[in-house]
């Protein structure tokens, strides 16, 4: 027997030590990205000591020894995050706390505290990632804590696949009793541990203000943005036009986000909507990209003049909403004319800003007169001709960044077409904006969703036509049409430039790389769906649950119905699992009418019931001695009985036979007194005399 047997045999109550010192540093794991490394060694170390200890048969430190630990330990933690309170001060104490109890671990106790401590380390690991891997992993930590607990509570040694086995067996048996709890349990505003996402990491890629090249830069960014579920078929990719941010106001180089405009109710509209489910991750800013044109708000979102969606608050952790859009009603369709405040502020324009452009503008203004569509029309097609170009790396811009692209450059992506064009239309004295957001996203066929990455930012433009509205002109769509069709992929098609993988799919990648893409993907798909379903069930869509069942989360009376139904629906399934897994064999039919005969009997006399061991040759001769005129019914009885049990019998005379014993059954009288029981030579002297 080995060192660590003889402690175990030695001190009973450290049975499970040993596994406990494999469940915990598991548990502890994941929390070694957001720990500071004195807190990983020190937990490291700690454990190692530990397990030194238990091979070599030592005792644990003494208890001052122990304090003098805590309090460095504690000390240290509070120079560290300047408290010991909060998300990481907080985890930081639960770990040191766990590798001195198992340090300090003498009796059962002490083990069993250290593993529930581990319980509630993996639930700390929400406090900074709450992925589907995350949740894969605390399954797995979890399911080696309860080992570790139903070996420390063991009498003995128990082997360890029958203890894998016990612990999983527990952990699919709590899975129900979480789904209840998770469903039915109230909800509150956000997740329960508080928000793991950074304020530096936890932001979009588009932002309040666009300057030439600003767009172009999140090419690279594959990260995702936004994903759609269309309720019905979605619309082509080229109507795909994800409206964020709109931009008025321009000072010779930058356009800003229009603030504190009016709030304004949704246009009523006859025109076939499209409906849809948006999951968006986290930006730290309150706008909302939908669909153009926002028919249906989200919930909790307003809409505002410039046809700007935003939320009453910061969006600080991934959401989910439902809204709607009419793709061919513009802002502003009904209204004949622009008011004169937001007419001003749409041809602003810097005095000294463009005047190569100003000119060529005039000349247009010269040829086309009044004819505002023409105008747009000519400076669509002078990009469309050479020597302008598309390109996803454009030249930086200096001096007057308007005219140098336009006369000198001429190559640019999104944003310098938009600016470019928005310039030359205010100097045409046609009223223009800039629109931000997402055009385009690849369509996910294993989920059937739409995925918009942080590379798909798009800019395009708005212009003030009279009877018209506020009609949308993109630029790109005169320059690089394959951009609006096909999305980003079509750039990639017809491009030497060097771009990312993601947008090459199925084109000059190696095997590796194709590999990573399909995995990716997969990734992608478990990952929205985790968070579609799991993540985003936030107090709203239990509301919408519970109104599906005629309850209110808020009222605990529902709680309680919702709750004691879940509790119950589990209860009765494991009532019907073990009826269904306990065998039944049927008894035969001739046992049954042997039952049925016995019990008749037994009405009579008690002590004439067949016992279970009984022959029933030798219980129908003790009940013939006692009852003769009964002995020729149950000697025919006894041998049918054993013919039918015991012989080999056609069908036809297996279904005679129990006839015959079911005959034999009903000439015994059913109740007393239908015959008399024998009396002894005494009783007939007395009745004589």
């Amino acid at each position: 027997m080995n060192t660590r047997a003889n402690t175990a045999a030695a001190n009973p109550d450290l049975r499970g030590l040993e596994l406990a010192l494999i469940a915990l540093p598991v548990a502890a794991l994941p929390h070694i990205a957001h720990q500071p490394p004195w807190i990983t060694l020190l937990v490291v170390l700690a454990i190692a000591a530990r397990a030194w200890l238990l091979s070599s048969g030592r005792q644990a430190p003494s208890i001052g020894i122990m304090a003098l630990l805590a309090v460095l330990a504690g000390s240290l933690t509070l120079v560290q995050y300047g408290t010991v309170f909060g998300q990481e001060a907080g985890t930081a104490l639960l770990l040191i706390m766990i590798a001195f109890k198992l340090l300090e671990a003498r009796n059962r106790r002490d083990i069993v505290i250290a593993l529930f401590l581990g319980y509630f380390v993996v639930v700390t690991t929400y406090f900074f990632d709450q992925s589907i891997l995350t949740a894969a992993y605390s399954l797995l930590a979890t399911w080696l804590l309860t080992a570790a607990l139903i070996q420390v509570h063991a009498e003995r040694h128990i082997e360890r696949r029958r203890l894998a086995r016990q612990a999983g067996a527990m952990l699919l048996h709590a899975l129900p009793f979480m789904l209840v709890l998770f469903l039915a349990f109230p909800r509150i505003q956000g997740p329960l541990w508080g928000d793991p996402q950074r304020e530096e990491t936890a932001r979009t890629g588009l932002s309040d203000e666009l300057n030439p090249g600003d767009i172009a830069e999140l090419l690279q960014d594959e990260s995702t943005a936004l994903r759609v579920e269309f309720d019905a078929a979605a619309p082509p990719l080229r109507a795909q036009y994800w409206r964020a941010l709109v931009m008025t106001d321009f000072d010779g180089r930058r356009w800003s986000t229009d603030r504190n405009t009016e709030v304004i109710q949704p246009p009523v509209t006859d025109d076939t909507l499209v409906h849809y489910t948006a999951t968006l991750e986290p930006t730290r800013v309150r706008y909302l990209p939908v669909l153009d044109y926002p028919a249906v708000l989200p919930d909790g979102a307003e809409l505002h003049a410039n046809y700007q969606v935003l939320r009453d608050r910061r969006i600080t952790r991934r959401i989910q909403y439902q809204a709607a859009a009419d793709l061919t009603t513009p802002p502003g369709a009904d209204d004949p004319q622009l008011p004169p405040a937001e007419r001003a502020r749409a041809l602003d324009l810097p005095a000294a800003a463009a005047p190569r452009a100003r000119t060529k503008v005039a000349l247009w203004r010269a040829t086309h007169g009044d004819d505002d569509r023409a105008l747009i029309d000519a400076a669509l097609q002078r990009f469309a001709a050479e020597p302008y170009r598309y390109t996803l790396q454009p030249p930086r811009l200096a001096g007057d960044a308007t005219d140098q692209f336009l006369f000198e450059t001429q190559a640019g992506y999104c944003e310098h077409y938009a600016s470019a064009f928005a310039v030359l239309m205010r100097a045409a004295g046609i009223p223009t904006r800039v629109v931000t957001g997402y055009q385009g996203g690849s369509w996910q066929t294993r989920g059937e969703y739409l995925r918009l990455r942080n590379a798909d930012a798009h800019a395009w433009n708005e212009v003030w036509l009279d009877g018209q509205g506020w009609v949308r002109v993109d630029p790109t769509a005169a320059i690089a049409p394959e951009r609006i069709e096909q999305g980003l992929p079509g750039l990639a098609r017809d491009t030497d430039e060097p771009i990312p993988a993601f947008l090459r799919r199925g084109e000059g990648l190696s095997w590796l790389q194709s590999t990573h893409l399909s995995l990716e993907d997969w990734r992608d798909f478990a990952r929205f769906r985790w968070e579609s379903w799991v993540l985003a069930f936030d107090p709203e869509r239990q509301r919408e649950l519970f109104a599906r069942l005629g309850l209110d989360p808020r009222d605990w009376r529902s709680v309680l119905i919702a709750l004691g139904t879940g509790f119950g629906t589990i209860g009765l399934i494991a009532l019907a699992w073990v009826w269904i897994r306990t065998p039944r064999h049927r008894r035969p039919a001739a046992d049954r009418v042997l039952g049925q005969l016995s019990r008749r009997l037994a009405r009579h006399d008690p002590t004439l019931a067949r016992a279970p061991y009984e022959p029933v040759d030798a219980w129908s001769r003790r009940v013939a001695h006692a009852h003769p005129e009964l002995g020729t019914t149950l000697e025919t009885f006894a041998r049918t009985y054993n013919r039918q049990r015991f012989g080999r019998l056609t069908p036809e005379q297996r279904t005679a036979d129990l006839h015959q014993l079911r005959g034999l059954l009903r000439t015994v009288p059913r109740a007393r007194p239908a015959f008399a029981p024998r009396r002894n030579d005494a009783s007939r002297q007395r009745a004589a005399n």
